[in-house]
């Protein structure tokens, strides 16, 4: 059987990026939704969006072959 090797298909940069972005992001939501500024938090709400579309990027096998 031959190994393989999964991270050599990650774009880690991109990856830890868009995990961080998604992790603060998330974070700084819930804080702001419970301070009651629901706009501010809905707002964060798409960095979060975003911070996914990157880790998806990421991942994919096309990102780490540019």
């Amino acid at each position: 059987m031959k190994p393989t090797a999964t991270l050599d298909r990650i774009d880690t940069p991109l990856f830890v990026a868009g995990a961080l972005l998604v992790l603060v992001s998330l974070t700084a939501a819930v804080w702001m939704l419970s301070l009651g500024d629901v706009v501010t938090a809905l707002g964060l709400g798409l960095l979060v969006a975003s911070g996914l579309l990157l880790t998806g990027i990421g991942l994919s096998p096309d990102a780490a072959t540019h």
